[in-house]
Parts: C-alpha cells; structure tokens; sequence
C-alpha cells in the first residue's frame, strides 16, 4: 500500500511538471479560492467580535428583557426612524430582577428606558440679550456700555435684513413695524432710560426686538434613563470626559460628548471642526468633495454667531488681528469676519488655527456646559408636554467608539426624572399633589352629581345671597397655587430600582451559555407569570444587530459563487487535460495499469496541487491579516467606525478557519475530479495503439 502511494506520488509530480498550463490553471484558482475564503472569513469574524463588543458593551448587555404585551420589537439603536416604538412596560422592576438574579449566569440587571426629547434654543439675539441683563445686573458700567455698542451693531445689521426683506415682502406692513422697533432701539432716546428704567429696556429688546432674529431649530436629542452609579460598574466601555456621573438620590443629565460637540457647539466651530476632519483625518480635497464644499460655502453665512459674543474691546482686538492677518486695510469687522471665513484648500489650515488661536477663547463655544440647568422637555404617553428641569453633571463617551454617532446616539438620565418625563409621577410629586388637594379641600364626586358640582344646580344659580357681592374682597383674596417639586433635585435613590421600567440590560458571567441562559430566563419568567421575553444582543440592537449575519450570508454566497465557478474551470481544466493524455493512459493500461491505478492517480494528482495551493493560499490570507492586525484598516465613515468598535479595525486569524478552509477548497476541488477521473479509468488500453488526430 505505501510503495503504491509512492508509485503513485511520483507519478502525480511527474505529471503535474509535465502539464504546466493545467497545473498553473488549477494550483492559481485553488489558491485564490483559498485565499478569499480565509482572509474574508477572518475579516467577518473580526467585525462581528468587534461589534458584539461595541453594542454588548455600551448599552446592550447580552440580553434585554421587556413586555411580551410590545407591539413593537426592541430596536435599541433605532428601528429606522428613531421613532417612538410601543414596547409595553415592567411595572414592579424589583421582582423582574429578583426573578432574574436567581439564575446562576446572571451578573447584574440594569433597568433601562428610552424616549425622545428636545430643547428650545432660542436664538442670537436672545443669547446677547441674556447675557446684556447679567451685566446691567452686575452694575459694571463699562461692560454695560461696551455690550449697548455691540447690540447696536447687531440692530444694524438685523435692519438691513429687513430692509432688503420689505423689498419682497406681500406684507410690507409688519416689516415696516418691524424696522420701526429697531429704529427706537437705535435712538439715543431709548439708551437713555437705561441707566433710570433698565427693565423696561430689557423687555422690549426681549419682546419686542429678540423675535425679529427667527428661533434656531430645536436640539432633538434621545436619553435613557437608568441607574447611573449602576450603569457605570456594569459596563466598562462607559467613561466619563468631563464633570461628573450623576450622584444617587440627585436629578441631572449626562450629555454624550459626541452630540456636545458635533450638535450643541457653536455652529462656526463646528464647521471648522468637519472640515478639519474631512480634510486632515480622510485626507479629501474641499474642491473636490461635495459635502466639504457646502460646509465652507455656508460659513461666511455664519458670521453673526462670532461677532454676537463679541464686546468692545474684544472686538477691536479681533479686528485688528484679523486686518493683520488677512493683511487687509478693511476696517469693517463684519466685512473682515465674512472674508475670514470663506475658506478652501491652500488656506483653511492657517485659518482653522487662527479661529481656535484667537477668536474661539472669546466667543461661546457651548450654549450650556457642565453644571448649568437646561429644560428637557418631551411628550408622555398620554400626549402631554413634559419639561424636567436637570442640572448637567458632565458629558460622556465610550472607549474605542468616540468617533461613532451610534455610540453616542443617548443621553443618560436618572430612571426617576425619565418617569416623569414619560408621565410617570415620582413619589415627591404624589405627595406634594395630596398636600393641594387637602389645601382646595378637594372632595370627590359621584357620576349623578358630576353636572352640578361643576356647574352648579338651578337652585344655585337663581338664589344668590344678597349680601355676597359686598364681602370684603380683602378677606377671600383669591389664592394662587403653584405646582412645583418639594424636592427641587432629589429623590429616594432606591426608587431607581423598583417601579416601572421599560427594558433591562443582562449582563451574563459566562457569554458562551447565552442561548442556553435565554431559554433557561424565558421558562423561569413564564413560570412566575411575569408577561416579559427575553432577546439577544443582536435582535435587541435592531437591524443593526442584523447586519453582521447579513453581511455574512452575502459573503458566504459570494464566495460559493466563485468556488463553483472556480470548480467548473477545474472540472474543464482536467477533461482537456484527460483527452490530451489518452495515449499515456491507454500505454498504463496496456502494460496492466487497473482501472483503479487511474483514478487514484488522478486524485493524488489533484490532491498534491490542492494541497500545496490551498495551503498556500491560505498562508498568504494570515500574512495579510497579520499585518493588517498591526497596521490596521481605517473607518471610512463614523458609522462603520462602530462597526469596527473603533477608527481602526485590527482583525486577527482564525486558527479554525485557517485550517479548516484549505481542506473544504480541496475537498471540493476532489469532488470536482470524480468526473474527469472516472472518464479517464474508462479509456480502453487500445487507445494507445491509435494515432492522435
């Protein structure tokens, strides 16, 4: 048996330098097929690793458990339109957790919950006012001064808009009153009441002349609410930029440092950011890249929001520096602030450093910043606008993903101000509602009566008593009644773990029992009569969670498609090649060659050049991935930059698929041989005595 396999080798190498073309043909498909198969799979299973890490380590966990009553599924980053989905609600969130904790692979639940909001951000003219009544209200005269100068020459410049809108205006006579209110702004008249009547000059800059700037667009912004201090042990890809995380017992907001930047940051500098990011980080051109265009093209439009923040003295320095720096004898600053920011390739980066150099330190960056109080506002349940009050604590990222709009896509919030903003009463608010109604003395009312106890009866209405139209109006004073919080920021730290929520987090001890671990929750919750399903972190995220099982399918498809295209050209490959040896194989049989001889030659044949191929093949897929792991591929965009947990994506080979993938190629280059081998073991050993044709 072995001296025939070494026959048998001996006349597969034979062969296989005899016939180089066939050789060539066969060994170069083998290894390309190879090759694509393990480095694709390697690259595959480095993204899904990757991202399984970014979404089981920001928000995910490894499983999510929320009402089997939903109408919708769980989409946590989003089931298209970051709409508001129908997912039900846990209402008694403690005994979910018990019920959970009890399974011996559950680490930790995190109650969760999501919800959009908004704020108003009114617009220039109010922030200018704003910060013109903190000064008046300091008493600093020469800052009161400096700001009535450059509130005048903002009225200027909002007086030209309307002028030049009156040109074109169906309703010339609301733009005439307009441009009227600016003109007594201007008037020395007006300026002169400020140092006597300051309020009264503050209102109607706040009335009468804010609302002529137009409002800025509202910031949308998605939060969850959750258990902070719980939040930030669980998950480790969670850290904090700047501030602090929000304390147990106290009401507040973590921003996401990627929204502060890309969304709240003055509009100016964002501008200058992205085209910085463009140009400098994807090394794209402004002339030849149409996004970048319409950035630059839009900032010059943008001029007001620098020149606003700026005051006397400030002004002057910035007028002057930018005379120096544009080397210009132009003195107008709104002139000089236009030409300032109309930038394109040869001169962007001196003016980016410029910006930050110079004006960036004297304008506002940020329209709020840590430890302000901004009003969140939102819808509940029952269609009613809600707005919470919350002081910021600080801004957020996740490790690995700070370049990622999916990553920082949510706002944390404490889970007490998130049920009231989705029209959950906190305990405080249900005891201070009691204290109104006993201060009304409220009383309820019977259906029969309802009518009369808010209309009053017939005999109400026709007897009055004669003398109550002459009480004293001193002794009812009408009183009025304010609903405000007893408790302005604060709350029992234990309410974040008991009421209602509307998803968990489940963090596991040992990941690879997940599937096992769901079904093991799914029959305990059913068991204590809890309506809650529970899902994986890849049906939990939605269809993002999808995407690595689809790109998966479409690459295995692709990479059947080319071995069986690859295959028939093997299969042809070796059919020529066996009409071409018909005399060879014919001379075997006649000197006693069996018909089994043949077919294992023609194997050996295929095996050793598949072998060496495929192996080599998949030898040269790990250098590559190798070195790709060092170098890494970079992000082509923020969204695959989650993608890649990551701007880089350092993938790594599988010893399994190295291993593996040669022998499947081989296998299938063997099946693909039985045909053209079969044919071959039937050649008669009188072919060998015929002339070639």
């Amino acid at each position: 048996m072995i001296e025939e396999l070494k026959v048998l080798l001996l006349v597969a190498i034979r062969n296989l330098a005899l016939h180089k073309v066939k050789t060539l043909v066969v060994g170069g498909i083998l290894l390309v097929g190879s090759f694509l198969v393990v480095f694709g799979l390697s690259l595959l299973g480095s993204i899904e690793n990757t991202m399984s890490q970014s979404i089981i380590g920001s928000v995910a966990g490894h499983l999510q458990v929320y009402s089997s009553n939903a109408r919708d599924e769980l989409a946590l980053f989003g089931s298209g339109f970051f709409g508001r989905d129908d997912l039900g609600e846990i209402e008694k969130f403690e005994d979910v957790k018990a019920e959970l904790l009890n399974h011996p692979n559950v680490a930790d639940v995190v109650p969760l919950g999501f919800e959009n909001a908004f704020l108003g951000r009114g617009n220039l003219l109010d922030d200018l006012f704003e910060r013109f009544r903190a000064t008046v209200k300091a008493g600093a005269e020469s800052d009161t001064l400096a700001m009535v100068e450059t509130i005048k020459t903002n009225l200027k410049t909002v007086r030209a808009d309307l002028e030049n809108e009156l040109k074109i205006s169906s309703i010339p006579e609301d733009i005439k009153k307009q441009i009227a209110d600016v003109e007594e702004a201007l008037s020395e008249n007006f300026w002169s009441k400020l140092p006597t009547d300051p309020e009264s000059v503050l209102l109607f800059l706040e009335s009468k002349i804010a609302p002529l700037s137009g409002e800025k667009e509202p910031l949308y912004l998605r939060y969850m609410g959750t258990n902070p201090e719980q939040f930030t042990q669980v998950f480790r890809k969670f850290k904090i930029v700047s501030g602090e995380n929000i304390p147990p017992g106290e009401r507040g907001i973590l921003l996401s440092q990627r929204i502060y930047e890309t969304q709240i940051k003055n509009i100016v500098a964002r501008g200058f950011d992205n085209l910085r990011k463009g140009t400098v980080e994807q090394r794209k051109k402004i002339s030849d890249d149409v996004a970048l265009r319409t950035i630059a093209s839009d900032l010059p439009k943008q001029y007001l929001e620098t020149l606003v923040y700026l005051n006397g003295e400030q002004r002057k320095e910035v007028s002057s520096s930018l005379k120096e720096f544009l080397k210009t004898d132009e003195n107008d600053i709104e002139a000089l602030m236009k030409n300032f920011l109309t930038v394109d390739d040869s001169n962007f980066s001196m003016r980016y450093d410029f910006f930050y150099k110079i004006i960036a330190s004297k304008i506002r960056l940020y329209p709020f910043k840590v430890g302000d109080t901004i009003n969140l506002r939102s819808y509940t349940r029952s269609g009613f606008l809600k707005t919470v009050p919350l002081k910021i604590y600080g801004t957020y990222q996740f490790s690995g993903l700070e370049s990622s709009d999916l990553a920082g896509v949510f706002n944390f919030v404490d889970m007490v101000s998130y049920r009231e903003l989705y029209g959950r009463m906190s305990s405080e608010g249900q005891k201070e509602l009691e204290e109104l109604r006993k201060e009304v003395d409220l009383k309820p009312v019977e259906g029969a009566s309802l009518e009369d106890a808010l209309f009053g009866s017939e005999t109400a209405l026709e007897t009055r008593s004669a003398d109550s139209t002459s009480q004293d109006s001193s002794s009812t004073a009408t009183r009025v009644l304010e609903f405000k919080r007893l408790q302005t920021g604060s709350y029992n730290p234990k309410d974040l773990n008991t009421g209602m929520v509307i998803n968990a987090s489940i963090l596991l001890k040992n990941p690879r029992l997940l599937a096992t671990t769901r079904a093991e929750l799914e029959q305990r919750l059913s068991a204590a009569n809890m309506q809650l399903k529970v899902v994986d972190w890849k049906q939990a995220s939605g269809t993002l969670g999808q995407l690595v099982t689809v790109i998966r399918a479409v690459l295995l498809i692709a990479v059947g498609i080319i071995l069986i295209v690859a295959m028939a050209i093997i299969n042809n490959a070796i059919m020529m090649t066996t009409l071409e040896r018909t005399r060879e194989i014919g001379t075997l049989r006649a000197i006693g060659a069996q018909r089994n001889f043949i077919l294992r030659m023609f194997f050996v044949e295929t095996l050793t050049i598949a072998v060496l191929a495929t192996f080599l093949g998949s030898l040269l897929a790990g250098i590559l991935v190798a070195f790709l792991g060092v170098r890494g591929i970079a992000s082509p965009s923020d969204f695959v930059s989650f993608l890649f947990g990551g701007p880089r994506l350092y993938p790594s080979l599988s010893p399994t698929v190295a291993l593996a993938a040669p022998c499947v190629v081989a296998l299938l280059a063997l099946i693909f041989t039985l045909y053209p081998a079969f044919m071959a073991s039937r050649i008669a050993p009188a072919a060998a005595m015929q002339d070639r044709e």
